[in-house]
């Protein structure tokens, strides 16, 4: 008879080889799609104007070295805009005043807000790239994103994040992670489903943001909201891989809680905010494709916390008992006993062939979109991701419910211990 530990093994195995075995097959297709982008070039005839518009506020210094860096992308057709909020300090408002930059002083504060008031009002180019003012990118982006909106019904691209030069230990755990993201991504986009058009590089169809009312003053993961409006209003939204944008990423694990905290409320928010909308349209398969998707990978991380602290429970209590009751010999041999290869049964096989072939998906798509990264040197970094960061990140999933509220009068309201 099968114990709770065999059908939560099984289940965990059979879900990283499934997982894996569809990666490999997919990065071939990616792989594919890199090549044809190389390989265009925008002509000179038909280079749309673009508007990089940086919302800024606190950001001072960097936001100076985020406008130097625009200044030398590979492209001569664009305006560069940094909407200054009216709390923006007086750092941040003389690091703005560089030649060949349009400023705007907002009468107010509100990262939508202020990005809202400089696209109606003094934006006028064909497309608008969102960026961070601590953001920096390749000098082909604009190229390359460029690119992904001959397709029909394309309103948005994002690009490639990547963390800008990691070193605390919270930092390279974000680097793995934010390389799966891409290929995540550019997999949710190949069904319809990419719903997240974030600020660190992202281009959006001028008309259509206009069209649609801008972006969501009211919410906390704009970036969000404004994918779910253009999937649901029948756009279509891009990725481009070789298209790449630097992110500073949060070095202390109190800030990835918070920041985290709110990313991941956002998604529950929106949801619920377009439950309606998604599963009347009929233009796309949000719903259908996408977001069950998305659950599916919450729950299994629920799943996956509840199954690990059922282990632990498991194996510690008689370890512990062990450890008070008898010599510190037996217990090193209750916690590594022998095992000869003879005994191997199923069960350790798959959870060895599960765990293989995970590590090895893992590898290659990290080889896939990042040259740099060597399988010697970032092996125990990959294992840390597997394990510790992964765990944190499933908790962070469960905590995240606990920031939105109930519904109150009708309306669904956002907890307020959430902004960061």
């Amino acid at each position: 008879m099968l114990s709770v530990n065999d059908i939560f093994t099984g289940g965990i195995v059979f879900a990283i080889l499934v997982i894996s075995i569809f990666w490999i097959f997919y990065f071939i297709d990616i792989n594919n799609e890199m090549e044809n982008e190389n390989k265009r070039e925008l002509q000179v005839d038909e280079r749309p104007s673009v508007a990089v518009l940086v919302p800024a506020i606190f950001e001072g210094k960097r936001l100076k070295e985020t406008i130097k860096n625009v200044k030398e992308v590979d492209y001569s057709n664009y305006t560069i805009y940094i909407a200054l909020n009216k709390s923006s300090t007086k750092e941040t408002i003389n690091a703005a005043k560089m030649k060949g930059v349009r400023v705007i002083r907002a009468p107010f504060d509100g990262k939508s807000r202020v990005m809202n008031y400089a696209i109606y009002n003094f934006i006028k180019e064909d497309y608008v790239l969102v960026l961070d003012a601590d953001t920096f990118i390749e000098k082909d982006l604009l190229k390359r994103l460029l690119y992904h909106f001959k397709k029909r019904k394309v309103a948005a691209v994002v690009s490639a994040v990547k963390v800008y030069k990691p070193k605390a230990v919270v930092e390279f755990l974000q680097y793995y992670e934010y390389l799966l993201s891409i290929l995540a991504r550019k997999a949710l986009s190949k069904i319809g489903g990419l719903v997240i058009v974030h600020g660190a590089g992202s281009m959006f169809d001028t008309k259509v943001i206009k069209k649609l009312g801008g972006f969501d003053e009211n919410n906390y993961s704009e970036d969000m909201e404004i994918g779910m409006r253009l999937l649901t209003n029948g756009y279509k939204i891009e990725s481009s891989i070789k298209a790449v944008s630097y992110t500073l990423a949060p070095n202390t694990l109190k800030k990835l809680f918070r920041q985290r905290v709110r990313w991941f409320s956002g998604f529950f928010y929106n949801t619920i905010k377009y439950r309606k909308t998604a599963l009347n349209s009929k233009k796309n398969d949000i719903w259908k494709v996408a977001l069950p998707f998305m659950f599916a990978s919450i729950f299994l991380s629920f799943f996956v916390v509840i199954g690990i602290v059922y282990t632990l429970a498991v194996f510690l209590l008689p370890a512990s008992k062990i450890l008070l009751n008898t010599n510190l010999s037996f217990f090193l041999s209750y916690l590594f006993p022998s095992v000869s290869f003879l005994t191997l049964n199923s069960r350790i096989f798959l959870e060895m062939l599960g765990a293989s072939v995970g590590i090895f998906s893992i590898v290659y798509s990290l080889r896939t979109i990042d040259h740099r990264f060597e399988i010697v040197k970032d092996f125990f970094g990959i294992i840390a991701y597997m394990t510790f960061y992964s765990f944190f990140l499933s908790f962070i999933w469960l905590y995240s419910l606990s920031a939105l509220e109930k519904f109150r009068n009708g309306k669904l309201i956002w907890s307020p211990n959430i902004s960061a």
